[in-house]
């Protein structure tokens, strides 16, 4: 296990941790450590293209050598020949003797490893069958690649790995590179010439070793291997300035064991300025250099700055410098910069430059590179990870800008690994350049992008916003990703990794900037959520909208679209075979090329418009044509083929139409018919084909009075008065009215309109308030019985208390719909006998209730305060005997309803008071044979509500006001109890049985008259009658614990007739004498 140093830095750090930077020699060969060559003999490669296995395999030989301390006679050899004839059938990017690409020699030396050139002697003639599959393979561990013209990170790879294979540039115009036998070969091909950093570069070589100082005042020189023979240059070698034949535009190297560095923790909380050195014509500063670790990690929490200034050195500097094993992690939270300038070479500048697995930002990273010759470059965050896993997340900003040269390059993110890349940006990625900038640059490997935040390239010549090369992509947007040129562009890569297939999801929230152009052969695009774009998409192979509502009106081509979900717009010009499914709509107001096949709906525009169908239209039985008809205009489809018709024509109202005769579908030629044809409601349709090649539709208006219910009739008089000339929000609700296509359908939504909770609150008060009473004639029945258990007790007083709770049930009426209600109350009483057979009590009750509707949002509550005077008279004080009594009440209620508006989605709020005076008689006899009793009860009720007017807030116009209303109820009681009196322990026990039969001589509730706040002279809506007949069904248990104390418990069901009601309450009541 490596062993992990922790380093804390809290004060600032005037120079960098970059001791690696001193521990550099001026010069290495791998020919020549202490003595000893660790790389083997040089060979021709002949007249066939095989130089990429040469190349590689002096990388995979050396970095071998070097691991396991193999030299001269005892380094190993490994056979080119296996690689050009074994491997090339198993890699696209191996062609055998024609040529190959670096990563794809290279991943098949992870993958199959080859053997030693004994097994497999070198050849240039194709082998047949004998590929020597049979033979031990060396293999390697992984692979990484060396970012652009960064001679630094070169020579660390040379001096403590290996060999680097690169490739070159070989002029075929000139013999230069060909001619070379000695000195210092030097050209002006330095500069990349695409945005993925790639050159013409046609020659794999290997780099061996380098020197500083040339001694010809130049830059210093890579030392390069050949496969041209001994005979070629200085025994098959060349002097090579750095830069030149852009020998440093590529490189990779190999390594075989895991990376055996001491892994360090580096936390900052201050702040590291780097301080800069020179080498071999290079300026370099790094503010922190961690090199050569399996898992070292940097958190930064403060400022790590480094600057190269040069004159005419290339200058690289480099925030973070963090190079090692697939664990390797940097999070900063701070600020890190790298700003590079140079008056006579390049200038590379990094915020982050990690060879690694991750990176999290949540703080600041800038890049600036300067360049006042060929090439500015600055990467916000360079990483890379060679065949492992690699994670990268922003939620800060990232930013790079590079000027003042011809070949200025910035990228905010380059990311590249051949295992899996996961980058998630919430924050902001930008990169800004005079030539080419790139926001986010993704390569080699599978990838995925989730952008909810903002990338942005900016650049004279191109910008692309996201850059996407080799394997395959996904690709989640919903943020901003804007580009100069592109804002997303997908091309195969040129090294052999393959066609970059790409997975493009567009969420809620999507804004591109710039057309997508995607180079693969399976690109798939899907539409989430809803959005439009007005971009162009080119090269996409599938389309599949899958969201809510989409609209493209860009010049877009695609090879197949399909509409499974949602609505798709099409409202520019676009193009590709269209199936429409069953949940599918297809709209627009655009141009469609290709043809359409319709299984769920086409319908043109978004509101009125003109969808045009370049080619055939075919609607199948389960599809359905809709044409919207608006006040002199309708929808119309043009197809420019056939039109195969079936299925359904569905015409829909926008906005209000008096009627008229509209051209609807206009084609080439037309063949079928429609099965059906429905139309909203409100409107009468005919159809018409008198003319070749075309459908017209006479269209004629419905009234709503024409269609609506008795219940809702007086409000339908009231809004077809309104509907010509209705605007605003009134016309907005009115126009969602109009769109409904069944009667059934429009009288719902009426409903709605009308006050039916208003309604049943009324309906509910006065049976509440009638059920209050029953706390009362329990009351009443007692008294009697009070005076039998302590006659000498007549003159003190009692005081009582009642508590009911009930659930009541309320099925629909037709009119109005089923509720749920729960009520609950309680109810206080003092009351004296003021003569033998005379008890006089005041009461006071507070209830309070809330209930629901079915089927509806309409909801509400109520809560009142009553005070009852009330009087008992009763035969003689005995058991038994006849008892009447009489109660004067009045109080107050609050109503409040919240009614909803579902079709329109709103809902109202109200809330106003009401006035209720109430008066009741009651009376029985009650039997007594032995224990028994048997009581019969009868009696009559009267309550009457009082509503103030109130207005409704919270649905605009389609609020209502409510006039004041009276409202009675008078009900007649009959019914009868037995009961038995058991004594235990001291109490006296009686549980009872109830039956009462309750008729209500006033069940028509009072109509609703009311008035839109939109308009109009008002409407009635009937109100919610109440039950005529009800039969109570009850049980209790009464307890007399002492003759001062009295206490009982009982259960009733209520069932009722007309409204089909039922109701379950609990009583608890207490009475104490004193």
């Amino acid at each position: 296990m490596n062993r992990i140093v922790f380093l804390l830095l809290t004060t600032p750090l005037w120079t960098s941790l970059a001791a690696q930077a001193s521990d550099s020699p001026g010069g290495f060969d791998l020919r020549d450590i202490d003595g000893h060559s660790y790389i083997g003999p040089v060979r021709n490669q002949g007249q066939i293209g095989s130089c990429y296995s040469f190349g590689a395999l002096a990388a995979a030989e050396s970095a071998w050598n070097r691991a396991h301390n193999l030299y001269d006679g005892q380094a190993i050899d490994l056979s080119e020949s296996f690689m050009v004839w074994s491997l090339d059938s198993l890699y696209d990017g191996i062609s055998g003797p024609n040529g190959g690409f670096l990563q794809d020699t290279m991943d098949a030396l992870v993958e199959h490893g080859v053997p030693r050139e004994a097994d497999f002697p070198y050849t240039v003639t194709d082998p047949g069958d004998d590929l020597h599959w049979d033979a031990p393979r060396y293999t390697i561990r992984s692979w990484y690649s060396i970012p652009t013209n960064d001679v630094e990170t070169t020579r660390r790879v040379l001096h403590s790995i290996g060999a680097v294979m690169v490739g070159v540039n070989v002029d075929l115009e000139t013999t230069t590179f060909y001619d070379y036998e000695s000195g210092v070969f030097e050209d002006d091909y330095r500069v990349p010439d695409s945005v993925d950093l790639l050159a013409d570069l046609n020659h794999a070589v290997a780099l061996v070793g380098w020197n500083d100082d040339p001694g010809d005042g130049g830059m210093g020189t890579w030392i390069l291997r050949n496969s041209w023979s001994p005979n070629w240059g200085q025994d098959g070698y060349m002097q090579i300035r750095y830069l030149s034949a852009g020998v440093n535009l590529l490189g990779e190297y190999a390594i075989v064991e895991p990376w055996a560095g001491e892994s360090t923790i580096l936390k900052n909380n201050g702040v590291i300025d780097a301080v800069s050195w020179e080498s071999g014509g290079t300026l370099n500063a790094h503010g922190v250099d961690l090199w050569g670790d399996e898992a070292s990690s940097v958190i930064n929490r403060g400022w790590i700055s480094a600057e190269a200034r040069a004159e005419d050195e290339l200058a690289t500097a480099r925030g973070v410098y963090l190079w090692g094993g697939p664990q390797g992690s940097v999070v900063n939270t701070g600020d890190i910069a790298g700003l590079a300038s140079s008056q006579g070479n390049q200038a590379v500048a990094y915020a982050i430059c990690l060879q690694g697995g991750r990176v999290e930002n949540l703080g600041r990273l800038t890049a600036q590179a300067q360049s006042h010759a060929e090439m500015a470059l600055a990467f916000g965050v360079w990483v890379s990870n060679g065949i492992d896993p690699l994670e990268v997340s922003n939620r800060g900003e990232i930013f790079a800008q590079a000027d003042q040269s011809a070949g200025d390059r910035a990228y905010g993110l380059w990311a590249t690994s051949r295992s899996p890349m996961h980058v998630v940006n919430t924050g902001v990625i930008s990169a800004d350049a005079d030539a080419r900038a790139v926001g986010v640059y993704l390569g080699n490997g599978p990838a995925s992008l989730n952008n909810s935040g903002t990338i942005v390239a900016s650049a004279e010549e191109s910008g692309y916003g996201v850059f996407l090369t080799g394997g395959w992509a996904i690709l989640r947007n919903s943020g901003a990703i804007s580009g100069s040129q592109y804002s997303i562009r997908s091309q195969d890569d040129e090294l052999g990794v393959g066609p970059c297939n790409v997975f493009l999801s567009l969420a809620t929230g999507s804004h591109l900037t710039g057309p997508v152009s995607l180079d693969g052969s399976a690109d798939y695009m899907m539409l989430t959520g809803t959005g439009s774009e007005d971009e162009a998409f080119e090269g996409v192979e599938n389309l599949a909208m899958i969201g809510q509502d989409w609209s493209l009106s860009g010049d877009s081509s695609f090879g197949e679209i399909r509409v499974a979900q949602g609505r798709l717009g099409i409202d520019g010009r676009i193009a590709g075979d269209t199936t429409v499914e069953a949940d599918g709509v297809l709209g627009g107001g655009g141009t469609l090329t290709g043809d359409v096949t319709n299984a769920g709906t086409v319908a043109p525009g978004h509101s009125i418009d003109h969808l045009t169908l370049d080619g055939d239209f075919t609607q199948e039985a389960d599809g359905t044509l809709e044409i919207e008809i608006g006040d002199g205009v309708a929808d119309r489809l043009t197809v420019t083929g056939t039109a195969d018709l079936a299925g359904t024509l569905r015409v829909v109202p926008y906005g209000y139409t008096a009627g008229g005769n509209y051209t609807v579908l206009e084609a080439g030629s037309i063949s079928g018919a429609f099965d059906s044809l429905q139309s909203a409601a409100v409107l009468g349709v005919e159809l018409s084909d008198d003319t070749p090649g075309s459908l017209s539709l006479e269209v004629t208006r419905n009234s709503y009075a024409s269609l609506a219910t008795s219940f809702n009739q007086s409000l339908a008089e009231n809004l077809d008065v309104l509907r010509p000339t209705s605007e605003g929000d009134l016309a907005d609700w009115l126009d969602r009215l109009d769109l409904v296509l069944t009667t059934s359908e429009l009288n719902a939504d009426l409903s709605e309109l009308t006050p039916r909770i208003h309604g049943l609150a009324t309906t509910l008060a006065l049976e509440n308030e009638q059920a209050g009473f029953e706390s009362l004639r329990r009351r009443m029945d007692r008294t009697d019985r009070a005076q039998v258990a302590a006659p000498e007790s007549q003159d003190e007083a009692v005081f009582w208390v009642e508590t009911p709770g009930s659930h009541s049930r309320y099925d629909s009426d037709g009119a109005y719909y089923g509720a749920r209600e729960n009520s609950y109350g309680l109810t206080v009483g003092v009351e004296r006998s003021v003569h033998e057979r005379w008890t006089l009590g005041v009461a006071f009750a507070g209830t309070g209730s809330d209930y629901e509707a079915d089927d509806s949002g309409d909801e509400g509550g109520s809560t009142g305060l009553r005070a009852f005077l009330y009087g008992v008279w009763s035969d003689p004080p005995r058991s038994g005997g006849l008892r009447l009594g009489a109660a004067f009440g009045a109080g107050a209620a609050a109503i409040e309803a919240d009614r909803s508006i579902a079709f329109v989605g709103r809902q109202t709020h109200s809330e106003h008071d009401g006035v209720i005076l109430d008066a009741m008689c009651h009376g029985g006899y009650d039997w007594t044979r032995g224990a028994w009793i048997f009581g019969p009860t009868f009696g009559v009720s009267w309550v009457r509500l009082h509503e103030e007017g109130f207005e409704e807030s919270g649905a605009d116009s389609a609020d209502l006001d409510v006039r004041s209303r009276d409202s009675d109820s008078v009900q007649g009681s009959l019914g009868g109890r037995l009961a038995r009196e058991v004594t235990w322990s001291g109490a006296v026990l009686e549980p009872e049985l109830r039956a009462i039969w309750q008729h209500e001589f006033s069940p028509d509730s009072a109509d609703l008259k009311t008035t839109l706040a939109g308009g109009g002279e008002g409407f009635t809506t009937p109100g919610r009658d109440l039950a005529t007949d009800s039969l109570l069904l009850g049980f209790g248990l009464n307890v007399r614990f002492s003759e001062a104390i009295f206490a009982g418990l009982s259960y009733d069901h209520r069932q009722h007739s007309g409204n089909a009601a039922a109701d379950h309450t609990l009583h608890l009541q207490m009475a104490i004498r004193f």
